[in-house]
């Protein structure tokens, strides 16, 4: 028996969708209520007004210089840890934010470490500027969408 062109296009094409019919899976879909969506918003608008309150700006969440003597280094960081610890960020940036607050406390201890006229040069604070990117690009993206 020698099928048609025509006709393997159309055996094809019954096979194809029998596939997608028996494959399709069913996926649940939560729907997200104004009251919801209003909760979100608010919690947000609410985090945006106190992250402002307390001095967070869009460059607060950011790295910072290496070789600035080590007084300077710890005032800057300092004053960042304290925004960081009087504002409670919000789920979807919960991890960065701690993550970050935790690096910028990882880098003063270092700083204290140095002499206050010296330049912090220690390899480890180079270390964590490079692992701020991640976190801080996360953070800054949300400030930028939602503040």
């Amino acid at each position: 028996m020698r099928l048609r062109p025509v006709s393997l296009i159309v055996i094809a094409g019954a096979a194809l969708s029998l596939l997608v019919g028996c494959s399709a899976a069913e996926v649940e879909v939560s729907p997200v209520t104004p009251a919801a969506e209003e909760s979100q918003a608010s919690a947000s608008s609410t985090f945006c007004a106190d992250y402002s309150d307390v001095g967070g700006t869009l460059a607060t969440p950011s790295n910072f210089q290496i070789g600035l003597p080590a007084e300077q280094t710890i005032a800057d960081l300092s004053e960042r840890i304290a925004v960081f610890d009087a504002v409670t960020a919000p789920d979807e940036i919960a991890t960065e934010w701690q993550t970050t607050r935790d690096l910028y406390a990882e880098s003063v201890e270092i700083a204290e470490q140095t002499t206050p006229s010296e330049p912090v040069m220690d390899s480890r604070v180079i270390e964590i500027v490079g692992e701020l990117d991640e976190p801080t690009g996360v953070i800054r993206d949300y400030l930028d969408a939602e503040c």
